[in-house]
């Protein structure tokens, strides 16, 4: 139903606008008598406006309209005669009402001067002067109400694409459309000029007996070539409306999505309102929204099974991040009892249950700057300051695990169960990018500060503890996280002996 009715609405402005010709004539009319200081041709336009430009029009509109009303309204499921109407609106709707007004204003001609045109004691230019002023009077009507559909057709085109359908135009050239109006609007002077001097010679031509009805012919031609004019200045009006018009709906709508881009939203793409250079401007820009819509689909789906700095990385590097060498802080976590734990569970449930885990592991890592690089078994593996740059890398891989610590034990898993952990973390040079071969690679990171945070993570087991810290880690905190020192520790892999530090929640 709501579409249905913003349908009836962009029918009926459509209605509306060419019906203004009928109020435009009438005006033009009524200002041409009152400038000519007559009244010669009001009565009778006024009522051939009437008839033609208003009642006929509307019937006319209409059936011009009806292919475009039933498939919005959903009556047309083909939507071919849709397609072939509206490309042809414009010139249609400016040719039908060219067409009313060359009828009404000859009409009127016919009959109230037909005599005095055709007499043949009657000035021989007057009746070709006649037909231009009436010719050049509906080409601007006509003119008008072409500029009036090509804006309603921006509105449609509008319309269709929020409703995820567009609609193709056979393209045209903006500079060259607008090289035509222009050159409309510069001709009809000139053949007003040219037809006021074919009617020249009523000013001087036959005998006494003829003066009245001269008179009556000049009268006739001064407020016909009034109406020329005024019809020149009105489109020259309604030009500049329309054109200025016709160039700041597109261009804002580009922007509008411009902005939209620069937002982060690369999803929502700019509706193709015109059939010219602007229309493909807009179709160019939303071929690169749907090349950075793919790339970042891309990098979402990478960041499923690498990091998303990672994956930015490695789409930024074609597949490849060159090796990192800097001082990193790395934590390295395990399950205790794991092995017990999966004996008792089908394979399934133990999917399900390290998926948990490593869900709650993973929001509070990222949510410190931490890059998890691997998943092995029961096991997190996570960087800190590579391959993203964190300065207070230490401080935070020292909360993520007593952040994770505290979260593991609150929480239960698949079937209810509930888990502990050990975590070990150092800080040291750690080398950090894609390994692999062939069409496979992987991000990860390499060095001794990698197997100490691992052999610590063993250490908690044999001290009782549940985090345990390097030196170097402890160093870098500052203070920032009480610490208990459990002096030198003999630490496997190593030879000499190393002081560990315990973090405090407190």
């Amino acid at each position: 139903m709501p579409r249905n009715h913003a349908a009836r609405r962009l029918e009926w402005r459509y209605y509306g606008a060419m019906l203004s010709a009928a109020v435009v004539a009438a005006a033009l009319g009524a200002a041409s008598a009152y400038l000519a200081g007559s009244a010669v041709l009001l009565p009778h336009m006024l009522a051939w406006i009437a008839v033609l430009l208003a009642g006929v029009n509307l019937a006319g509109t209409v059936l011009i309209y009806r292919p475009i009303r039933r498939h919005l309204m959903g009556q047309d499921a083909n939507g071919e005669a849709f397609e072939r109407r509206a490309r042809a609106l414009p010139a249609l709707s400016g040719l039908w009402v060219f067409g009313l007004t060359a009828a009404a204003m000859i009409g009127d001609v016919a009959a109230a001067q037909g005599p005095r045109l055709v007499s043949a004691n009657g000035a021989a230019g007057a009746l070709p002067a006649t037909l231009v002023h009436c010719f050049v009077f509906a080409a601007y009507l006509g003119l008008y109400s072409y500029l009036l559909a090509l804006d309603h057709l921006i509105s449609l085109r509008k319309f269709l694409w929020k409703r995820g359908r567009s609609l193709a135009l056979p393209r045209r050239r903006f500079a060259l459309r607008l090289v035509g109006v222009l050159l409309a609007v510069a001709v009809g002077p000139v053949l007003v000029a040219l037809s006021d001097q074919w009617g020249h010679s009523i000013q001087h031509g036959g005998g006494e007996g003829l003066t009245a009805e001269a008179d009556i012919l000049r009268q006739y031609l001064h407020q016909t070539l009034h109406m020329d004019v005024l019809g020149a200045l009105l489109l020259s009006a309604a030009v500049a409306v329309l054109v200025a018009r016709g160039l700041s709906r597109p261009v804002d709508i580009l922007l509008d999505a411009m902005r939209r881009v620069d937002s982060g939203d690369v999803t929502t793409k700019a509706p193709v309102v015109t059939d010219d250079e602007f229309g493909m401007l807009t179709e160019r820009f939303n071929r690169m929204l749907d090349g950075l819509s793919e790339r970042e689909r891309l990098r979402r789906t990478f960041a499923y099974f690498v990091p998303e700095s990672v994956a930015a990385a490695l789409i930024a590097d074609e597949g490849a991040i060159a090796p990192q060498e800097r001082e990193a802080t790395v934590l390295f976590a395990d399950i205790e009892r794991f092995t017990e734990i999966a004996a008792a569970l089908a394979p399934r449930d133990v999917m399900a249950m390290l998926n948990g885990y490593f869900g709650e592991i993973a929001r509070i890592i990222h949510a410190r700057t931490g890059v998890i690089t691997q998943f092995q078994g029961d096991a997190v593996l996570a960087s800190f300051n590579l391959p993203a740059t964190d300065p207070h890398h230490a401080r935070h891989a020292v909360e993520a695990a007593l952040e994770i610590q505290r979260r593991i034990g609150e929480i239960t898993f698949h079937g209810g169960i509930r888990l502990r952990t050990r975590i070990g973390i150092s800080t040291g040079l750690v080398v950090g990018g894609t390994v692999g071969g062939g069409e496979r690679l992987g991000y990860t990171v390499h060095g001794d500060t990698v197997n100490l945070a691992a052999r610590l993570e063993a250490l908690n087991k044999e001290i009782g503890s549940r985090i345990l810290l390097s030196s170097r880690t402890a160093e870098l905190l500052a203070g920032a996280v009480a610490l208990r020192d459990h002096g030198l520790v003999a630490v496997r892999g190593f030879d000499a002996p190393m002081r560990v530090f315990e973090p405090s929640a407190s």
